[in-house]
């Protein structure tokens, strides 16, 4: 192997701004983060930040994941405290007469707890599949070219200057 493939396969050709390329071995770091947020939510993330401290691309890849857990985890917590305050207020409309479990809407209550479990699961499947196509685009170096709420924070917070 010449000095040149050696040499395209440690960089790629494309720019973070100031001139700087991506090194194949933060494109693998930045990869691996996302794809630890799916098992490890908050983990990953944290080791990245750590782990790439002296890296913008991987920096910007930990603290996208974990700007998009904490955002996860609140979704989440209010959907299960909305859905607790309605079982609570469901229980205590049934029960003004007296303790009486006759007159609990049983399917009701069932039906609400079917749901509230699918969409968790739904959202949990999302999730994996967005990580999984993150760590697909940190592979191959890209950055959002329109980047949201999230991205443009991670960007900031890691000190990586793109268009």
């Amino acid at each position: 192997m010449d000095q040149q493939t050696a040499m395209s396969q440690q960089e790629s050709n494309l720019p973070l701004g100031g001139g700087t390329t991506i090194k194949e071995g933060d494109k693998v770091l930045g990869a691996a983060i996302n794809v630890s947020a799916i098992f490890f939510p908050y983990v990953g993330p944290i080791v990245g930040v750590i782990i790439g401290s002296k890296s913008p691309f991987i920096k910007y890849h930990a603290y996208r994941n974990l700007i998009e857990q904490v955002i996860s985890t609140l979704i989440i917590g209010f959907l299960m405290a909305c859905s607790l305050a309605y079982s609570i207020y469901s229980l205590y409309n049934s029960q003004k007469d007296g303790f009486d479990l006759s007159k609990i809407d049983w399917v009701t209550m069932l039906m609400k707890a079917a749901v509230t479990w699918l969409l968790l699961a739904l959202w949990g499947l999302i999730n994996t599949a967005l990580s999984i196509r993150d760590a697909i685009q940190a592979l191959g170096g890209k950055l959002p070219v329109k980047p949201n709420w999230a991205q443009r924070k991670a960007m900031k917070w890691a000190d990586l200057n793109h268009p």
